[in-house]
């Protein structure tokens, strides 16, 4: 899998003509693609990809695991980055184009690591790899579908547990911890619970708010497994709510299985957008749904493609994105609803499968 990854970024080196690819991922900063590339999941990595060979370094910490992982044997990171990377760099002809991933490099270490290397240039070309990422294999689809099963599992176990007067931190902290009971590696993010008024903060942290009768409950969260990631957002409701809050939530959820219904390859993400976004419009609460329809899930919880208003992109088999739509009353409520789905040859598949029926604690 990691060798035919590498054989495409070669070809689209190619294209670009790059006589080098570079990764630097220092403490985490490129991640998902040095996992992507290479299957190391450790915090740092340097990563030289050229046309006929592979270099990977790492520090003393990850010998051992850098060795199985990638098959390769890594080169032992000792000294300060420049040099390292000069005797990474050092076969390679002088004037060489050598493609970086820009929006993880720091300033400081463009500024003064980089280019210090007159000899070389050096071109900002994350977007190689990030276009490689967005369409997903069969593997990733199976990844993502085990994190959503896991995340799901945990919040019907927090739920059947759940007390009223419970607070907003100690019900995330309940789902956090059953999603690792269930087999995560981790959180996806830091979970998403917001209760009565605080479900109008779209990302409202839980805080030591208690969570009362006749509130309305945002839960936004997901499990990391595997290397890939499950978001999935549900509003419940807890003991009597009124005629309003059911109406707003009846209205999201409408809105949100108009797109999923609309979702299919070949069409502007603007456009799948616009189907939830005028079905809020048309029933007065548009200026209240302040966020993108959604955006692409996998190695990272954010990533391509974007899903919003203002988005040209064409969606394709592959794609996996979350949908998303929300309504948020500054000082009363919210609600959102969110799944992952797989766009196919002739639609979608829903990835995610937690029930939508409004649940009343």
């Amino acid at each position: 899998m990691f060798k035919n990854r590498i054989n495409k970024l070669r070809e689209k080196m190619e294209s670009k003509n790059l006589n080098a690819y570079l990764i630097i991922n220092i403490e985490n900063s490129s991640k998902p693609s040095s996992y992507y590339l290479t299957g190391f999941t450790g915090s740092f990595s340097i990563i030289c990809i050229t046309q006929n060979d592979v270099k990977f370094m790492t520090d003393g910490r990850y010998i051992e695991q850098a060795q199985k992982q990638t098959g390769v044997k890594p080169i032992i990171f000792k000294n300060k980055l420049s040099e390292e990377l000069k005797n990474l760099l050092n076969n390679l002809p002088e004037g060489s184009k050598i493609g970086f991933e820009s929006n993880t490099v720091s300033s400081n270490i463009y500024l003064k690591v980089l280019k210090t290397f007159e000899n070389y240039e050096f071109i900002p070309a994350e977007d190689l790899v990030i276009e490689m990422r967005r369409t997903k294999s069969e593997d990733e689809v199976k990844f993502i579908k085990e994190a959503a099963i896991i995340a799901e599992k945990a919040l019907q176990e927090t739920l059947d547990t759940f007390i009223v007067g419970m607070t907003e931190k100690e019900f995330a902290a309940k789902l956090e911890y059953n999603m690792k009971l269930f087999g995560a590696d981790n959180y996806a993010f830091e979970t998403i619970v917001a209760s009565g008024f605080r479900g109008a903060l779209p990302h409202g942290i839980a805080s030591n708010k208690k969570i009362e009768n006749g509130e309305l409950v945002v839960i936004d969260f997901g499990a990391y497994a595997n290397g890939y990631n499950s978001d999935i957002t549900r509003t419940i409701a807890v003991g009597k709510i009124s005629e309003k809050q059911k109406e707003i939530y009846n209205l999201v959820l409408k809105a949100q299985t108009a797109a999923i219904k609309s979702a299919k390859p070949g069409m502007r993400y603007s456009d799948l957008d616009k189907v939830a976004r005028d079905i809020i419009s048309e029933n007065g609460y548009g200026e209240f749904f302040n966020h993108s329809l959604g955006h692409g899930v996998g190695l990272e919880v954010h990533e391509s493609p974007r899903v919003s208003k203002a988005s040209d992109i064409i969606s394709k088999p592959g794609d996996i994105i979350t949908i998303e739509p929300g309504i948020y009353l500054p000082g009363e409520l919210g609600v959102r609803i969110e799944d992952d789905i797989l766009i196919t040859e002739d639609g979608c598949e829903v990835l995610t499968s937690f029930d939508k029926n409004l649940i009343i604690l």
